[in-house]
């Protein structure tokens, strides 16, 4: 968003289309007599003016205000717009009730200030709309927020001319506390964010306006942000689901001090960066059973119900023998494993783990079988 403050010197747009005055050569009628072929008369030039935007709108984001106002895609006439010089943006500071005033009450009242040429649109322009910050340059913020702010915007054409002002805004902001900082853990379904609610407005006044607040996330900290959470957050906790482990994310948040009229937001915190890596075993199987038959051990299990299990271990112990032997170089990808080669009279301990994809494994189940 590119920002404004203060005056600037801006031409104020003529906001009546010029009055084009036709001259009607009426000496051509009496020049030409009965049974001359028949002359039109001249016709003016077409001026070509965008209509008056309709949409200006104003919020408050920390201790400035935010205008968007969309492109006026038709002239006057219907026909499509083209034909631009600038957008002229006016604001009238002081109380008042009015919604809306009479336009030559509010032109003659308000300041300039700012005049973007066509030229400089695209640095404004996200999508259709215009977003422009008014900075509102004071001395101290209780300035800010013992005043009121109205605001109209012009579009004129290449001979300077509008088709008149926008609607007009009328926002008087509210003091908001400053974001806080955020803090994340992750575990295995989730990333935890967490943060403390902040405690006064940023003009110190207390008790902190909090209607709730606003978590950005992004995989590039360079890239835009992008809002995780569709309604306000309340509480000074939000756990995101949505993510996959060997990724980076990171994080923003935002205090909505105000959804009703202003509309009052903080700008956001600074990013933190949340790597996720998976430490998180899978949960055991099930339901293990061990026979001999055949002359070999049996084993079967339930699978594991984590969802990102890639395989089991087989681990045998035996008499006299006291660290476990692993059974299986490659992972199990069946709930069952077939032992032989055992010697009679000997009892025999199996343990079945499952290992997920990033190769953390599980607790063992036990099962025993005794050879006849």
């Amino acid at each position: 968003m590119s920002g404004i403050g203060g005056r600037n010197n801006s031409r104020t747009p003529r906001l009546k289309g010029s009055k084009l005055i036709t001259t009607a050569l009426l000496a051509m009628g009496i020049l030409f007599g009965a049974g001359c072929a028949k002359i039109g008369e001249p016709q003016p030039p077409q001026v070509l003016i965008p209509k008056a935007a309709i949409d200006l709108a104003a919020k408050q984001v920390s201790d400035y205000v935010v205008l968007t106002v969309s492109k006026p895609g038709l002239n006057t006439n219907g026909s499509p717009a083209a034909d631009f010089h600038s957008l002229e943006v006016l604001r009238l500071a002081g109380i008042s009730k009015t919604a809306t005033l009479p336009e030559e009450v509010f032109s003659a009242q308000s300041a300039p200030i700012l005049s973007i040429p066509a030229a400089r649109f695209s640095d404004y322009l996200h999508g259709d709309n215009f977003v422009i910050e008014d900075k509102l340059l004071v001395q101290r913020r209780s300035e800010i927020y013992s005043s009121a702010f109205r605001y109209a915007v012009a579009f004129t054409n290449s001979r300077n001319q509008a088709a008149g002002f926008s609607n007009q805004a009328l926002i008087k902001p509210v003091p908001i506390p400053l974001p806080p900082t955020l803090t994340a853990d992750v575990a295995e379904t989730f990333i935890h964010l967490k943060w403390a609610a902040p405690s006064q407005n940023m003009d110190e006044s207390k008790p902190a306006r909090i209607a709730g607040y606003k978590i950005f996330r992004s995989e590039d900290p360079k890239a835009p942000f992008s809002p995780v959470n569709t309604d306000l957050i309340v509480d000074s906790e939000f756990k995101d689901g949505n993510f996959q482990f060997d990724k980076t994310y990171y994080y923003r948040i935002s205090v909505v001090g105000s959804i009703q009229n202003p509309y009052a937001e903080s700008l956001p915190s600074e990013a933190i960066a949340v790597p996720t890596k998976d430490v998180f075993p899978p949960q055991p199987p099930g339901n293990f059973h061990a026979v001999f038959q055949d002359g070999a051990a049996f084993l079967l299990w339930a699978p594991s119900p984590s969802t990102d299990v890639a395989g089991y271990r087989v681990y045998r112990s035996e008499p006299g023998v006291p660290q476990r032997r692993l059974l299986n170089t490659e992972l199990i990808s069946i709930p069952s494993f077939r032992n032989s080669g055992l010697q009679a009279g000997l009892k025999y301990e199996y343990y079945v783990t499952a290992v997920d994809k990033h190769g953390n494994e599980s607790t063992a189940v036990e099962a025993s079988v005794q050879v006849p």
